[in-house]
């Protein structure tokens, strides 16, 4: 229990940590004045909440010097965004403003995105800002139901401005709504209607897709809980399982791309663990005495999938996460002895209650956690506390109709350490 009581304290101090340790955003970069003049230094990588103030230092002991679109002809960094000033009409529902948009491709017709939607613009009307979207429209399709289809206003848009050059015709109709897709298109364009050469495709060097390889292995607490609504499940039900810490190990992959968001990644992750839970629950049923030695014997490969963010930070860097995830069983043991007496004082009748197929194949669940990165040369050592809440760990086919006479959950916290290259 004191081991419980620890890993939960160390979770929750990581978690908190993490808002804390996000707030020292600042990366090399510069600010454009409104005059053209460029001053560099450290700026924060994030705007604030409403996305239109951004901090500067001329260097990491300097005062922070805070900057709204009203205040700068844009920002950028070297080799990665670039955010220019634009007017943002809101389609006349409300006031113009200026807004920091990230600027993706820079040419005879520029490309931007601000706050997920995407603008395009072209060199010869730099004040008029087209914005590329999707809607959505009732219809009565061939059977007589009412659905919804998509109107690619994208699509019009995109046709309409790169008339001037017809062979881009056929390959606007194809495109997505998605940043590579309207990236590779924008560049297509400016190499046919205007000068290749005078493009600027901003993040370039940075891949679309990567794979960071990591083995990871920790410790976890885990305890087993069981509720019953039959009376055939009662011993079950009283029964009070000893939690466990057992070692656990595996591999992890982030999957991300550092071209749209290198904050982000996708985890898949396979460890393996083993328990072991006994209990000897005794209780009384209609002036009948029970008592049981129930054990199980559990050995599974897990499979976790989760959303991974990393916040800012150089040397330590925290991240969040959260998913599900699948323990295939290797090991299943679940054996059951019942000794039944007729009054305190009789013999008891030895039962064997053992059941093979009690144990699922396939147990589901879901997880989070939180921990911290220490970069080191091109090499990441990460330490995580991780929160990890299995559902239904018996067999549910087995028991047909009883299946909702019991219910069983397993609750994990483990603590662990990786290495990604």
């Amino acid at each position: 229990m004191k081991n419980l009581y620890f890993l939960v304290t160390f979770c929750a101090s990581v978690m908190l940590t993490v808002p804390a340790t996000a707030q020292s955003d600042y990366k090399p970069g510069y600010v454009v004045m409104p005059q053209g003049d460029t001053l560099r230094g450290q700026v924060s990588y994030r705007t604030d909440l409403a996305g239109k103030t951004i901090g500067f230092k001329r260097d990491n002991q300097s005062a922070t010097a805070s900057y709204t679109a009203n205040d700068l002809a844009g920002y950028g960094f070297p080799g990665d965004r670039n955010y220019r000033t634009r007017t943002l009409d809101h389609a006349d529902t409300l006031a113009a403003e200026y807004v920091f948009m990230q600027e993706l491709v820079r040419g005879t017709m520029s490309l931007y995105v601000y706050k997920g939607t995407y603008f395009v613009e072209k060199k010869d009307n730099p004040d008029k800002l087209h914005k590329l979207y999707i809607t959505k429209e009732e219809y009565v399709n061939q059977y007589g139901v009412t659905a919804l289809r998509d109107i690619n206003h994208h699509v019009r848009v995109l046709n309409t401005l790169m008339l001037d050059c017809f062979a881009m015709l056929s390959k606007v109709e194809r495109v997505k709504l998605a940043e590579k897709s309207l990236v590779d298109l924008v560049r297509e364009y400016n190499s046919c209607a205007g000068d290749p050469e005078g493009q600027t495709t901003f993040k370039e060097s940075k891949k679309w897709f990567a794979i960071r390889p990591g083995f990871v292995g920790g410790i976890s607490h885990t305890s087993l809980e069981f509720s019953a609504k039959d009376e055939r499940y009662l011993h079950l039900e009283h029964a009070e399982f000893n939690s466990n810490t057992q070692p656990t190990f595996g591999m992890s992959l982030l999957l991300y791309s550092p071209r749209i968001n290198q904050n982000a990644s996708l985890m898949l992750e396979g460890r393996y663990g083993q328990n072991s839970f006994q209990a000897d629950p005794s209780y009384r049923w209609f002036d009948a005495y029970y008592d049981n030695e129930i054990s199980f014997d559990l050995s599974a490969f897990k499979l976790s999938t989760a959303f991974r963010y990393d916040f800012a930070g150089k040397t330590v860097q925290p991240f969040v996460n959260a998913g599900i995830f699948h323990n295939f069983m290797q090991r299943r043991e679940y054996r059951h002895t019942q000794y039944f007496r007729q009054t305190q004082n009789s013999t008891p009748t030895q039962r064997n209650r053992d059941n093979a197929d009690f144990v699922t194949n396939a147990q589901k669940g879901f997880m989070f956690g939180a921990g911290s990165y220490l970069n080191i040369n091109k090499r990441r050592l990460s330490l995580e506390a991780r929160y990890e809440h299995g559902l239904d760990l018996h067999k549910q086919d087995t028991m047909s109709k009883t299946g909702q006479a019991l219910d069983s959950n397993t609750k994990t916290i483990t603590i662990l350490l990786g290495v990604y290259l």
